[in-house]
């Protein structure tokens, strides 16, 4: 991969693959960004590693399970969890999409005024 800094090596990305799927089975929401801090990578950069693709999946996966499950259990401050999952692409407001054309037709007294 083009632009890849020199210490991801093949091994070092296996490790980071590893300590990825530990610290997501050990944390019961796990935030990507709290392991990138803890391993010290630049959170942009863990998307462009095919290696990592699976696990942030489950990470981001199992964060909105627990979020949610929480949340309705009452377990976990509810604001933070709407403000959570709504950046996981939530959404509380309903989105009406309309096709077609829309047609007026008023009654012959309207029209004469």
């Amino acid at each position: 991969m083009a632009g890849r800094p020199k210490k991801y090596t093949e091994e070092y990305l296996a490790d980071l693959v590893e300590s990825l799927w530990t610290y997501i089975e050990e944390t019961e929401i796990p935030i990507l960004k709290e392991w990138c801090l803890r391993e010290g990578v630049p959170s942009k950069h863990v998307y462009d590693f095919e290696e990592l693709s699976d696990p942030i999946k489950a990470c981001v996966d199992k964060k909105e399970v627990n979020l949610e499950r929480l949340g309705l259990a009452g377990q976990v401050d509810k604001t933070m969890a709407i403000f959570s999952l709504k950046q996981l692409g939530w959404s509380d407001k309903r989105e009406i999409e309309h096709a077609g054309a829309i047609q007026v037709h008023f009654d012959d007294a309207l029209r004469d005024v």
